[in-house]
C-alpha cells in the first residue's frame, strides 16, 4: 500500500481477540514541564479520553497510530498538535522507550472499490444501469461477493506502542478536539492518583516515572577546559559555568535504570569553587544567579561571605 495520510489506521488483532490500535503500530508524547510553584515536581500533560474512544473516560497521554512512514517521536508529536494543538517545534525529544508489545494480525479498511458500489446500486435500484460493474465472468446472474468494509491481513505483525519522552519550556497552553474530554497538566507525584488507562497505568508504574537527580559539576576538573579567564575569578567563573547548564533545566534525564528530573546544577569540587546557584524560573528555564549579597543561595558545603553570617 502506498504511503498515505492515514494509512496507519486500522486494528491488530491478537489470536485471543485483543485489539489495539494502529496498523503500524501507534506512539505517545509524555510530555513534562516544569512547576513554578515547585521546581523539583515537574508537571506532565494528561489527556481524559473521550468516552467513545478506546478505554474512554480514562487519563493517558495524547497519541495515536503511527503511518508506514513516519517514526515514533514524528507520530507522537503529530498526534499531540492533533489533540492538544502544542507544535513540535516547542518541545524537546529526550528518548522513546516501547512500553507495550502484541503479536496478531491486521485488520484495516481497504477503502471501498467503484465496482464494489455499482453492484451495491445494482442491487438497490435495479432498474438503472451501472456500467461500472463488469460482467459476472462466471454467467451467472446470482449476485457477486462483496468483500467486507473491514479486512484482514494474511500476515502476522507485532504491534507496539512507543513512549516518547519530552520536555517543555512551561506548561503549554492546550486546546482539545473530540477525542478529549479534557486535557490537563498533572504534578507527577500525582498522576497515579487519577483512573489510569490500564495500559499507561502498568508504564507509569513500571519504569515512565522520574526520580529527583542532582546534577552535581565537578568545577576543578571542568573550568580548567573553558577558556573566559577562570583562574582569575574562580567563583565568577563557576557561577557563568552554571547558568550555561542551567539553560537547559529543569530536564528529563535518561538513565540506565529509567528517567530522572534536573532541576538545577550544583558545583562540587575543591576549595575556591564555591559559587551562587541558578534557580528555575516561572518560565522553564534557570535564572541567572543572583547578585552577590546576603540573600544568595550557596552550593552545598559553601560557606556565605564572612559579612552574611549569623544574620542578613
Amino acid at each position: 500500500m502506498a504511503a498515505s495520510e492515514g494509512d496507519g489506521n486500522g486494528w491488530v488483532v491478537s489470536d485471543e481477540g485483543d485489539r489495539r490500535w494502529g496498523r503500524f503500530g501507534a506512539a505517545g508524547l509524555l510530555l513534562r514541564a516544569v512547576d513554578p510553584s515547585d521546581p523539583d515536581t515537574p508537571l506532565v500533560l494528561l489527556q481524559h479520553r473521550a468516552v467513545w474512544t478506546a478505554s474512554g473516560d480514562t487519563w493517558a497521554l495524547p497519541g495515536g497510530a503511527r503511518d508506514s512512514y513516519e517514526d515514533a517521536p514524528v507520530a507522537a508529536l503529530r498526534e499531540t498538535e492533533e489533540e492538544a494543538e502544542i507544535r513540535p517545534a516547542d518541545v524537546v525529544v529526550r528518548a522513546q522507550v516501547v512500553t507495550s508489545r502484541m503479536p496478531g494480525t491486521v485488520w484495516h479498511r481497504p477503502g471501498l472499490d467503484l465496482r464494489h458500489a455499482a453492484e451495491l446500486l445494482s442491487r438497490l435500484r435495479p432498474d438503472q444501469r451501472h456500467d461500472e460493474l463488469p460482467a459476472n465472468p462466471s454467467g451467472s446472474a446470482r449476485p457477486r461477493a462483496i468483500p467486507p468494509l473491514v479486512q484482514e491481513s494474511p500476515d502476522a505483525v507485532e504491534w507496539t506502542y512507543t513512549t516518547v519522552i519530552a520536555d517543555a519550556p512551561r506548561a503549554l497552553e492546550t486546546v482539545p478536539n473530540n477525542e478529549s474530554l479534557e486535557l490537563r497538566w498533572v504534578p507527577e507525584t500525582l498522576v497515579a492518583e487519577l483512573p489510569l488507562m490500564p495500559a499507561f497505568a502498568h508504564a507509569w508504574a513500571n519504569g515512565l516515572r522520574t526520580d529527583p537527580v542532582e546534577l552535581v559539576v565537578d568545577v576543578a576538573n571542568v573550568l580548567g577546559s573553558r577558556p573566559d579567564g577562570w583562574w582569575k575569578d574562580r567563583a565568577g567563573s563557576t557561577s557563568r559555568l552554571l547558568d550555561d547548564l542551567g539553560a537547559g533545566m529543569p530536564r528529563t534525564l535518561e538513565l540506565p535504570g529509567g528517567f530522572g528530573w534536573v532541576a538545577r546544577a550544583q558545583a562540587g569540587g575543591g576549595r575556591g569553587q564555591c559559587a551562587r546557584l541558578p534557580s528555575p524560573t516561572a518560565g522553564g528555564r534557570t535564572g541567572p544567579a543572583p547578585p552577590r549579597d546576603c540573600s544568595t543561595t550557596w552550593a552545598p558545603g559553601c560557606p556565605a561571605p564572612s559579612n552574611c553570617r549569623g544574620g542578613s
